[in-house]
């Protein structure tokens, strides 16, 4: 029988060929790594007996990747449709309005017939604007809001454009810093009781309140509430001490206890503890007077300067 290559040159190649086995075995079974387990054969590839072991290391196992399925995209429904589902599935306009209670939907309603009613006003003060003095209608601000979220304000333009706030600036500044709130030109006003940024018309609108008409498109898209703290902007914002943080906890309103507690005659700290004690008493029935409120002092001329 044919015993193979060894076998077949004579004694000396056997004696070779099992020296070299033995060595490949050793070599297998001492120097071989902890997770490769040898197995031993006691047959040949042709299941010929040999008087010599034969090793086998093994491999070590790889686990298996494992592949998830995707989630199921789910349809497109008409609540996704109507701007009230997630916001990634939102189309168009509705995607980049804020989630809404059913108070504030409440209060998007009510803004938007005020500006269906109102509309004569706005059309009139429209006009009225662009024949007056050059500029936009309306004036756009940045100013923060609810949890101090940037957001663009809209009101009609009651100044010259191009005009110079740096006498304002410094009047805010000193209003929140110094010790004693300075008066703006006439006591008791801790506003510029004489601006020449403002317009013969603006004069006007401001003590009316008509400038403020606008944001009622504010409220409609989320932003501002009907009553709320005073948006301010951004640089004034970064000079509020951290005790009127809580201010910011509920969204800005058109109108507030700022507005019907003196306006004009009420020093900046002041008006900011009203925000707070407005945020933490907050409620529907304090809402609806503060409005009530708002509709007799727009016509008080001693309460609007």
């Amino acid at each position: 029988m044919d015993r193979g290559p060894g076998y077949a040159l004579g004694g000396a190649s056997h004696t070779v060929a099992m020296r070299g086995l033995e060595l490949s075995a050793k070599f297998v079974v001492e120097d071989a790594p902890p997770w490769s387990r040898p197995s031993i054969s006691a047959t040949a590839g042709d299941g010929a007996e040999i008087s010599s072991r034969t090793y086998t290391p093994t491999l070590p196992r790889i686990p298996t990747q494992v592949t998830h399925a995707p989630s199921p995209v789910r349809p497109r429904t008409a609540i996704h449709r109507a701007g009230t589902g997630p916001r990634h599935l939102r189309p168009g306009f509705f995607a980049r309005l804020p989630r809404r209670s059913l108070r504030q939907l409440v209060e998007s309603a009510v803004a938007l017939a005020l500006l269906i009613l109102f509309s004569p006003v706005l059309i009139a003060t429209t006009i009225g604007i662009k024949l007056s003095s050059r500029g936009p209608v309306l004036f756009r601000q940045a100013r923060v809001g609810w949890r101090r979220q940037h957001f663009t304000i809209l009101k009609f333009r009651t100044m010259y454009a191009d005009n110079d706030d740096s006498e304002h600036r410094q009047l805010m500044r000193a209003q929140l810093t110094a010790e004693r709130p300075p008066h703006g030109g006439a006591p008791g006003i801790y506003k510029m009781a004489s601006d020449s940024r403002v317009t013969p018309l603006g004069n006007f609108l401001r003590q009316m309140s008509i400038d403020e008409l606008p944001q009622l498109w504010n409220v409609v898209t989320g932003e501002m509430s009907l009553v709320g703290p005073r948006p301010y902007v951004p640089w004034e914002a970064e000079l509020f001490p951290p005790e009127v943080e809580k201010r910011f906890s509920v969204r800005p309103g058109m109108t507030g206890l700022w507005q019907v507690s003196g306006r004009s005659t009420v020093d900046y700290r002041t008006a900011l503890a009203l925000d707070v004690h407005y945020a933490e008493t907050k409620s529907l029935w304090l809402d609806l007077r503060i409005l009530a409120r708002t509709a007799l002092v727009v016509f008080d001329r001693s309460l609007t300067r």
